[in-house]
């Protein structure tokens, strides 16, 4: 098989594990809550488990970057997520399964960073990461709608993930990756751009931030929307699994819509249009969730609005920095969100009820869409 051929294969198995691994355990969280008798601030712990370890991945991953190949990595990232994957059904408690989800996001996290950089520099300009990175959404709609077809288990849709990181093991393994062709090998420094060291820095940090903005507002929905459309809009367990799917396609199909948008507006236009879009679907979902199927529709215009925040911080980034000074630093603190909001959602879903969760993910897009506005503030973004 051709090196670059067997690469397209790899980013997209690659890219169906990262969207399956993602959008699994939102739908399966009230099963969870269930089998380890937790409540909403016990639940939000799974969720901060997963995120931690993704961004302790993404840092280790990027430490050693510069002294293990990429396809080791890659190999050793999947055989992570396989096994926290294959172990999750069978935790027999709630701490148990706390650190099976950190496992799986240690792996999550190498996988998400390496598959990206290695795609980024095959073929022209990015051609090959533009081109198989819609697979993500594959997997993202697929397994909310796995899990609504047999609500209830843990095992169907995570010994599927597992399968797929093991595939994904197996060909990092055995394929002839090509070495990428980075101008300026990534690594955890920021380092200086056009204004300066400091300014490169500041760029870095309020671009991060509003990556980690984004990333807990995807998150968020996904995590939490089947808990809120199971207690409070009437819908049914499987019914409530499976609408997570139409989120998820929403952004599928957003990305896919975004991507002249990115080469047409500026970025933060473009920040400013989708993050107030989002903002005023989620107020939707929180006021009329009483009205059957609102609540799910608003969830879905959600994800469509989202869609092009990821792809526009990161042409911004590549504006400022185009050999891709401080990726490591972005991904990081983009996955980290969910860390950081996690505990203070389920805290605030226990004090409130689950008919809060729509509301609280408003004010993270409320905020998101602040901080987008104050990067105006900001010379280093001009």
């Amino acid at each position: 098989m051709r090196p670059l051929l067997g690469l397209a294969v790899v980013g997209v198995v690659g890219f169906v594990v990262l969207g399956s691994v993602t959008s699994a355990l939102g739908p399966v969280l009230p099963t969870l809550r269930a089998r380890h008798d937790l409540d909403a601030s016990g639940a939000a712990w799974l969720l901060t488990a997963f995120s931690l370890g993704a961004t302790v991945g993404v840092l280790l991953a990027g430490i050693v970057q510069r002294r293990v190949p990429d396809r080791t990595s890659l190999a050793v990232g999947s055989g992570l997520v396989f096994a926290g994957c294959a172990l999750l059904p069978a935790a027999d408690d709630a701490v148990a399964a706390i650190g099976v989800l950190l496992l799986i996001g240690l792996g999550f996290g190498a996988v998400d960073l390496l598959l990206n950089l290695v795609l980024a520099g095959a073929g022209r300009h990015g051609s090959l990461l533009m081109a198989v990175s819609a697979a993500f959404g594959v997997g993202a709609v697929g397994m909310p709608l796995l899990v609504g077809w047999h609500p209830g288990r843990v095992d169907l849709p995570f010994w599927t993930c597992a399968g797929g990181a093991l595939l994904l093991a197996a060909l990092t393994r055995w394929l002839d990756l090509p070495a990428p062709r980075r101008r300026v090998p990534p690594g955890c420094r920021v380092l200086p751009g056009r204004a300066g060291p400091a300014g490169g820095r500041i760029a870095v940090v309020l671009l991060g931030a509003v990556l980690l903005g984004y990333v807990t507002l995807e998150g968020g929905v996904a995590g939490w929307e089947t808990t809120h459309l199971h207690a409070t809009g009437g819908s049914s367990p499987s019914e409530a699994a499976g609408a997570v799917a139409l989120f998820w396609g929403g952004l599928t199909i957003g990305r896919l819509l975004a991507a002249p948008l990115v080469a047409r507006l500026r970025p933060r236009r473009l920040l400013l249009l989708a993050l107030g879009a989002s903002t005023l679907s989620l107020l939707a979902a929180a006021t009329l969730g009483v009205v059957p199927g609102a609540a799910v529709v608003a969830y879905a215009l959600a994800g469509l609005s989202i869609a092009p925040v990821f792809p526009a911080v990161i042409a911004w980034h590549t504006m400022r920095y185009p050999g891709g000074e401080g990726v490591v630093v972005l991904f990081a603190t983009a996955l980290a969100g969910p860390v950081l909001t996690a505990p203070v959602t389920g805290a605030l879903v226990d004090a409130h009820g689950t008919q809060a969760i729509p509301w609280i993910l408003t004010a993270l897009a409320a905020v998101t869409t602040a901080l987008v506005v104050a990067t105006r503030a900001s010379r280093v973004l001009r």
